[in-house]
């Protein structure tokens, strides 16, 4: 049974942090070091994959619950963040994290996910820490075309409620409240829990919320409620702004009851939106792309035979590296090719340095999983050539691409290729 509420005046009490907001610093990787940043209030890449969404995640409230946002409660928009991570953007204590919310841009579009699940840092697995990685639900990673190891586009945003904060109760005794918040706007950094009387006046000392897992425990040597109607909440934000709730929620109410504590966090809504494009550095002094999603090669015929991959010795400039294939055959060829498809208007350019053993005739064209624009061709000899590819004028009837293709007519070469880009 619903235990009905009291709402008595809301008061709201206001501080701030003398940080810059965090997001600077994540917890340890699997093997003790530390993660690169995530981003934080500007777009900057994630990794993204994706699984099968249960009733409930680590965060412990489940996703049908009545207060969450619709498109949580009914669209299944979520994410399970990387453990090291799992502080949110605003460097907290784990568990911190949950109910955040993030902008995430793929290929589909853009969309806000909720954070409700940890994905566990296990050593060369996605949630490592080798790089931001969020484990979209399938729902959200249909929606965004994007959960496959692929790179997206994401900021912390405001959770996009239009109602207060709810806390779910997932256990209780005499002395003891297992709680879960939903619905706050930015993350909760902390917590107590005051027993008040009838008329709303405080009984005893407050008692402070500790973090256990993605929930929160309230735990006393004496029934929390002293004895009286029940207890307020006062939650202090990442950001440093503190809510003070007067509406009583009794310390006997049934598992699982969700109660309104009647206020909010303050929160600025972000301007623009996060847009997500394929990296256009196709190869510099290294592949293009982040921590296991990066551009690629893929020869075949009689250069798939050969040595083919980076080498430090003949390249553009006389430094760095560079991309070579020692037996590029009469026929043969390669791909470059990255693991999302993009639109083909994203470029208007494709460059690249080329240098080969001996004269000869290539022909380049931009493509989509082998489906070829028009070729152009390029003469290379010893000595690097630029080759620039129009892609607006090639590929008037393909739409997407997700790189390109190289194909050698004439006798055996080896060819060296640096500096590739899309622009």
């Amino acid at each position: 049974m619903r235990v009905a509420l009291t709402c008595l005046l809301i008061v709201l009490t206001f501080g701030c942090d003398d940080g810059d907001g965090g997001g600077r610093d994540a917890g340890p990787r699997a093997d003790g070091s530390a993660p690169p940043p995530p981003p934080s209030d500007e777009c900057g890449p994630v990794r993204l994959t994706n699984y099968t969404l249960g009733e409930a995640g680590w965060c412990e409230f489940r996703h049908d619950t009545s207060a969450l946002p619709a498109f949580v409660r009914d669209r299944r928009i979520t994410a399970a963040i990387a453990e090291p991570y799992n502080g949110s953007s605003y460097d907290g204590d784990p568990g911190e994290s949950c109910g955040e919310c993030w902008e995430v841009a793929g290929p589909a579009g853009t969309e806000i996910v909720m954070i409700t699940d940890l994905c566990p840092a296990r050593p060369d697995e996605p949630c490592d820490g080798s790089f931001f990685h969020l484990d979209l639900s399938e729902q959200a990673s249909q929606a965004l075309n994007a959960g496959f190891m692929d790179e997206g586009a994401a900021r912390r945003v405001p959770c996009p409620v239009d109602h207060d904060i709810h806390v779910v109760v997932n256990d209780e005794n005499f002395s003891y409240l297992r709680l879960a918040f939903v619905s706050h706007r930015v993350p909760i950094r902390s917590g107590a829990v005051q027993a008040v009387d009838a008329g709303g006046a405080p009984i005893g000392a407050p008692v402070m919320l500790n973090r256990s897992g993605g929930a929160w425990e309230a735990r006393g040597e004496q029934p929390l409620d002293r004895g009286g109607a029940g207890v307020v909440f006062t939650l202090t934000s990442a950001t440093g702004q503190t809510v003070q709730s007067d509406v009583v929620v009794p310390t006997h109410p049934s598992s699982g009851e969700v109660f309104d504590l009647g206020v909010q966090f303050d929160a600025d809504d972000p301007s623009g939106m996060c847009v997500w494009e394929p990296p256009g550095l196709v190869y510099g002094d290294a592949w293009g792309g982040i921590d296991r999603v990066r551009w690629d090669i893929n020869p075949w015929g009689d250069a798939e035979d050969g040595f083919y991959g980076e080498v430090t010795d003949g390249c553009f400039g006389g430094g760095g590296s560079c991309v070579r294939l020692d037996n590029l055959g009469q026929f043969s060829g390669f791909h470059v090719y990255y693991r999302a498809f993009f639109p083909t208007s994203t470029f208007a350019t494709l460059r690249m340095q080329l240098s080969a053993s001996a004269p000869s005739t290539l022909f380049i064209m931009p493509s989509r999983d082998g489906e070829r624009c028009d070729p152009t061709e390029v003469t290379v000899g010893p000595g690097f050539t630029e080759a620039v590819v129009d892609v607006a004028s090639v590929c008037g009837s393909l739409s997407e691409l997700n790189g390109f293709t190289v194909e050698h007519p004439g006798d055996t070469i080896a060819l060296t290729l640096d500096d590739i880009r899309f622009e």
